[in-house]
């Protein structure tokens, strides 16, 4: 049983409404132990792969008998391997996660840090290796994926951080596709304000490298709805200066770029078969937890 940090990032009440599934990858994974995931090496395990043909000093326990009596060729049964999972989770330090309205009670940065303190501590707690990015415009943070005394260390570097600064991710992400990264999970949870294209082709990148990807899309309830009823002062979180505007009349314009936005994310996660998951941060942790859950167990391959 793995013990629990003193952190409060992680609320036993929010991991007992998780549901009982493991965090999986939906691709093939290279990891570094054995355990419980597919991996593309072949082994000896309880699944059957396919055939090679037998060569001098190989163990005859693993001779395909039946092959041989029907065709007098001496094959050897391979079977699937199985491996340990490493999962990296992304954590967006940008200024504009340090945004909280009025309707929530903790910001975007703090909430994506309670998301993915609990992740790493169910990874960890299924014996797999976790790991810890904090981007801003450069990562300024960075724990690669392991298992001992990991949860304490990802606890304090999400708790020790404070949003700033701008945001890219292209330079954040680019270290996660050097050869020194194994095949694995990586979790984004971030607001995702940028260019869609930019987002696409930072994402096609982890991917051709062989990373499974999930992206967790973070929003205040004032970014959900313009939830303001007065005319209001807005200013850019990342140097994008000011505007007074009467919301009201910019709500019908607003609503439609949050809805484009939303279905650029969906359709690139769809496309690729990537986990996608919207998460408000006025609502329990354990809520885009399980929809996180549900999407990485989804259409598995």
């Amino acid at each position: 049983m793995l013990h629990t940090t003193g952190s409060s990032l992680i609320q036993p009440t929010e991991l007992a409404r998780l549901h009982s599934l493991e965090v999986a990858a939906r691709l093939v994974v290279e990891g570094l132990q054995t355990g419980a995931h597919r991996s593309p090496h072949k082994g000896h395990s309880v699944d059957f792969a396919d055939h090679r043909p037998y060569v001098p000093g190989d163990d005859l326990r693993h001779l395909d008998w039946k092959v041989l009596g029907r065709s007098d060729r001496l094959v050897l049964k391979r079977y699937e391997a199985e491996t340990d999972l490493g999962c990296t989770l992304v954590v967006d330090g940008s200024a504009s996660m340090g945004y909280k309205g009025d309707r929530s009670p903790v910001s975007k940065y703090r909430y994506a840090s309670a998301l993915a303190a609990s992740m790493a501590y169910l990874v960890l707690q299924q014996q797999d290796r976790a790991g810890l990015v904090i981007f801003g415009e450069k990562a300024v943070i960075e724990h690669k994926p392991s298992r001992t005394g990991q949860l304490e260390r990802i606890c304090r570097a999400l708790e020790q951080h404070q949003p700033t600064a701008g945001t890219d991710a292209v330079k954040s992400l680019e270290h996660l596709v050097q050869p020194a990264y194994h095949k694995g999970l990586v979790i984004v949870f971030s607001d995702f304000l940028a260019d869609p294209a930019i987002i696409t082709d930072t994402l096609d990148r982890l991917r051709h490298r062989g990373h499974d990807v999930a992206l967790v899309w973070l929003l205040d309830p004032d970014e959900a709805d313009l939830g303001v009823s007065t005319v209001s002062r807005f200013e850019g979180m990342e140097e994008d200066g000011t505007l007074t505007a009467e919301p009201r009349s910019l709500r019908a314009a607003y609503a439609a770029e949050v809805a484009k936005h939303r279905l650029a994310l969906q359709k690139l996660c769809r496309a690729r078969k990537f986990a996608f998951v919207e998460a408000v941060t006025s609502e329990p942790p354990s809520l885009p937890l399980n929809r996180l859950l549900v999407d990485l167990h989804a259409e598995r391959r």
